[in-house]
């Protein structure tokens, strides 16, 4: 099972991230991935790359300065949309490829 706090140690950049944010993103994933024919280990795997893609790209929307001890927190544009904008998502689709597509066969027609 995934959890927030394994989501946190596979990217780093998401240790400051509320538990339950991450929880939804956990959530979301699962739903995503819950009904592929594929085995248990490997739903896994997909949830935990997809959730920390869609965690990733929410701390990258989120900017903060701080001039003078003061500090301002506002969300940025983000410039591009899809599974390539993050390693994360890369991977899940690599994955999601491999383990979904079926291998083509020979197609031979006996006469």
């Amino acid at each position: 099972m995934i959890t927030p706090e394994i989501i946190q140690k596979t990217a780093s950049h998401l240790a400051s991230v509320d538990p339950a944010v991450l929880q939804i993103f956990i959530d979301e994933a699962t739903l995503e991935v819950e009904d592929l024919d594929i085995s248990e280990g490997n739903k896994e795997r997909l949830v935990r790359l997809y959730a920390t893609h869609l965690a990733s790209l929410k701390a990258e929307n989120i900017k903060r300065e701080k001039l003078d001890g003061l500090e301002t927190e506002y969300h940025a544009p983000v410039s591009s949309v899809g599974l390539e904008i993050t390693s994360y998502g890369q991977e899940y689709l690599r994955l999601f490829e491999k383990l979904t597509t079926k291998p083509k066969g020979l197609n031979l027609m006996v006469l």
